[in-house]
């Protein structure tokens, strides 16, 4: 850790990356457990500022979508339970 920032790196890609804080905790918070978007943005209206909260939604949605990007998380398909 840098102050409130880590540095993540990724032995599948050899690629280094400096995450803000947000960024870290969704990291952490997906290695502890599957994560969805919604559970995303309940993690990020507790550590965002007051003026940023209602917008949790919309940094959870980019936030998922830098961490796929950099190949730091993997998008996996809804499971279905209704067999078929």
């Amino acid at each position: 850790m840098l102050d409130d920032e880590a540095i993540v790196f990724n032995p599948f890609s050899w690629e280094t990356h400096l995450l803000n804080p947000a960024a870290a905790i969704v990291l952490e918070s997906a290695v502890s457990a599957p994560c969805t978007e919604a559970g995303i943005r309940d993690i990020l209206v507790e550590v965002l500022g007051e003026q940023d909260r209602p917008r949790a939604a919309e940094h959870a949605r980019s936030l998922l979508g830098e961490l796929i990007k950099a190949r730091l998380l993997v998008e996996q398909p809804l499971s279905s339970d209704a067999g078929g």
